[in-house]
């Protein structure tokens, strides 16, 4: 490959960038800082909503006219080898094929990376007619990548004719963490979207239940306005308000210390795709407490690396959460080894290689051939 970066092929990346800081924005914002980009040439495109809450339907209709020319623009000036597109259900998924489909206009090759916890339920509630043009939309594509095997088993059958392909999410490694794991008051920590489809309410009834020496700090922006507040009374109402303090976004250097500070993580999804917090918690070196749900029982080995419950049980939740209390040298050997799953597995050069190996199987004409490039798939 040309040493010149200008001649190398380019990568047009959509998806929403931070903030806000959700777990496709942390994907796109941790592959533009990874090995990718010296291998590549890659642009980003901000796909998130920067118009005002409650905006009437014509403002929204002009935001996505601009959108679209914005990126009719870029995929020309680039000019894009392949347009990546990182995409999600509801209306989004077909914005995101108008993207796909003005790419193919200019003769660019069409990824389209499906994040979200609910993609399947959001093709299955459709009705036939939105049925068939979200599946000629994957259809139409180069690849459709989905985030683990489970994922790429639900959606088969319900995207018949798509190219599936497999890149599980990554995260920085960061250094290890000296912790100190003792007995007696411990203090948990959730990362994520405060609201139902996180199991935010099943969390506040377990620590209802659960002994008085474990505290919770909830991070994340709600994810429905009034959310945080519902919670919050919540708690109230439960009276463990005082063993529960909503911390709000966290990011950088304050998303570190929040999870230096901590002793576990508990994230009690009801649907998930592949979390990027459940990887960030176990690259930290935290014991973690999660659901079987999405893609987090092929990264999660009960008793080895990490502790499982079934979504919406509260009961186990309480009790996954005092035998990590009750037990530091539990704690100790599984936060230990939940590191070392992120080490092997799910690095976020990792994922860099998966996107680079795709790159270079869609375009072979060019001459990817640089030091380690391209990585082999297998």
């Amino acid at each position: 490959m040309t040493a010149n970066p200008a001649e190398w092929p380019g990568i047009l990346m959509s998806g929403p960038l931070p903030p806000p800081p959700g777990g496709m924005a942390s994907v796109l914002a941790m592959l533009a800082e990874s090995s990718l980009a010296r291998r590549v040439r890659l642009e980003l495109f901000d796909t998130a909503k920067r118009t005002p809450e409650g905006r009437s339907a014509w403002q929204g209709w002009v935001a996505r006219a601009s959108l679209m020319r914005r990126w009719w623009r870029q995929l020309g000036e680039l000019p894009a080898a392949i347009a990546h597109i990182h995409t999600c259900s509801g209306l989004t998924f077909f914005l995101d094929g108008l993207l796909a489909t003005l790419a193919r206009a200019r003769g660019v090759r069409v990824i389209l990376h499906v994040h979200g916890a609910r993609f399947d339920t959001f093709l299955d509630t459709l009705d036939p007619l939105r049925r068939r043009w979200a599946q000629q939309i994957a259809r139409r594509a180069d690849r459709v990548v989905v985030l683990s095997e489970e994922w790429r088993q639900r959606l088969q059958t319900r995207l018949p004719g798509a190219r599936l392909d497999i890149i599980e999410n990554g995260v920085p490694v960061p250094l290890p963490v000296s912790r100190q794991y003792e007995s007696g008051p411990v203090r948990g920590i959730f990362l994520g979207s405060i609201g139902r489809r996180k199991g935010v309410p099943q969390l506040i009834e377990a620590l209802v239940q659960a002994a008085d020496g474990i505290s919770l700090r909830l991070a994340g922006d709600e994810e429905y306005p009034g959310d945080r507040s519902a919670m919050q009374a919540l708690a109230q109402q439960h009276g463990v308000a005082t063993r529960l303090e909503f911390v709000g976004a966290v990011s950088g250097t304050a998303k570190e210390a929040f999870l230096r500070e901590a002793d576990f993580f508990v994230l009690p999804s009801l649907a998930e795709g592949l979390p990027i917090s459940l990887l960030e918690a176990m690259a930290s070196g935290l014991p973690v407490i999660a659901t079987t749900v999405g893609a987090v029982p092929a990264v999660i080995e009960p008793m080895r690396n990490g502790l499982l419950v079934a979504p919406g049980a509260v009961v186990e939740l309480r009790q996954a959460m005092e035998r990590l209390a009750a037990d530091p040298v539990l704690r100790s050997r599984l936060g230990a080894a939940g590191r070392e799953t992120c080490i092997a597995r799910y690095g976020v050069d990792r994922m860099a290689d998966a996107c680079a190996a795709l790159y270079a199987e869609l375009c072979p004409a060019f001459d990817w051939t640089v030091s380690g490039f391209p990585p082999s798939r297998e």
